[in-house]
């Protein structure tokens, strides 16, 4: 949503020919974060756990140079985290199912993967949204660097509306305001805009664009 026309093209290039990763960047971290949010006296526990791991992992010879570095980085998540405290108190955090159905958007199915549902009231009425976990190691501070990563973490949160909206269907009624794009390394959190057809409409014009690529790219 926020990439130049090549860039695009090359996102649908990677997209269509999918090369296994030699890591999947903070796949551990993950699970801790989520035990620490859903534990409503936000014991640090699950993180101490895990930066033990890491630190371990970290100093481990056996482990690629790429495992050993993912490790240091996780452990900068889970300081990141814990600095987001005054951000995250006023929300309730529930994990979420793992096995989610992917989002049908102008006949382009998008994987969308909430991590957690997040509880708040909303007007004296129990409301419920979903937070999406990023980890972005961009650390430009330029204004333009900035404005972009807040439009990355707004499309996000929109798009993670819609899958909790058309996918989860919870019995709560749902709040933009709950529905977050979580950005822990900058210790930012971007909700889904309580008027947000024109992202949206943004968003299914893309996904309308690369169904009309997908057969012209090659490799």
């Amino acid at each position: 949503m926020v990439a130049s026309d090549t860039g695009r093209l090359g996102i649908i290039k990677r997209a269509k020919f999918v090369s296994a990763p030699p890591i999947i960047r903070y796949r551990d971290v993950r699970p801790a974060i989520c035990a620490y949010l859903s534990d409503d006296v936000r014991s640090v526990n699950p993180l101490i756990s895990a930066e033990l791991k890491f630190q371990q992992q970290s100093d481990d010879p056996s482990f690629s140079s790429l495992m050993q570095d993912d490790a240091k980085k996780s452990i900068e998540v889970l300081h990141s985290i814990q600095q987001m405290n005054n951000k995250v108190s006023a929300f309730t955090f529930r994990p979420m199912q793992k096995d989610q159905p992917k989002l049908s958007i102008s006949e382009v199915e998008v994987s969308v993967v909430g991590d957690l549902f997040v509880h708040a009231v909303v007007k004296k009425i129990p409301h419920v949204g979903i937070g999406v976990l990023r980890f972005n190691q961009g650390e430009a501070d330029t204004e333009a660097a900035i404005k972009k990563r807040e439009e990355m973490g707004r499309y996000v949160a929109t798009v993670a509306q819609r899958h909790l909206t058309q996918n989860i269907k919870p019995n709560l009624p749902i709040s933009n305001k709950l529905c977050m794009s979580i950005d822990i390394q900058h210790g930012d959190i971007f909700c889904a805009p309580d008027a947000n057809a024109r992202r949206m409409a943004d968003i299914e014009n893309a996904c309308r664009f690369i169904k009309a690529m997908w057969p012209s790219i090659t490799q």
